[in-house]
């Protein structure tokens, strides 16, 4: 019987713990308008890492050569973008890294205005991953299967493993 009712405990106790664990609630803050309003189509997230002369983010390596949005042969939206790998760009560092990214591309229905997209995404890729050499330029393109896609923001960051 002692044993039991000490079970009883342990359990009652546990469930207690764990209940209250699954019970976080954290109230999201509003992105500062003009925060959205200067966004472009093509958006850097998550510097590489910082040191003490700056940031050293991927933007410090990568640049846009080439964004076109059209329709494709059969009238999709599609987004062809050039992404380069500039290298070093300080006297110290002459050779520069390969870098690898995730790009993330979201179409919508509706314009993005000064106050971010005004409806949900009609399509939304995965994460990619794009691998640039130093000096090399990759041609990334993504077709959205929704003709009602004509607005779109792609998303670049550091490799999300």
């Amino acid at each position: 019987m002692k044993g039991s009712v000490t079970s009883l405990t342990c359990v009652l106790l546990l469930s207690a713990l764990v209940g209250n664990g699954c019970q976080t609630n954290y109230n999201a803050g509003y992105a500062p308008v003009e925060e959205l309003a200067g966004e472009g189509s093509i958006v850097f997230v998550r510097p590489d890492r910082y040191t003490i002369l700056g940031t050293r983010s991927v933007r410090d390596y990568i640049e846009i050569t080439y964004e076109k949005f059209s329709l494709n042969e059969a009238g999709l939206p599609m987004v062809q973008i050039g992404f380069r790998n500039r290298g070093g760009q300080h006297f110290w560092d002459t050779k520069g890294p390969e870098v690898v990214l995730s790009v993330k591309s979201v179409f919508y229905s509706d314009p993005i205005d000064q106050t971010g997209p005004t409806g949900p995404p009609v399509y939304e890729t995965n994460w990619q991953p794009l691998q640039l050499n130093r000096g090399e330029t990759d041609h990334f393109k993504v077709i959205c299967p929704k003709k009602e896609g004509q607005y779109y923001q792609v998303t670049v960051s550091e490799l999300l493993k």
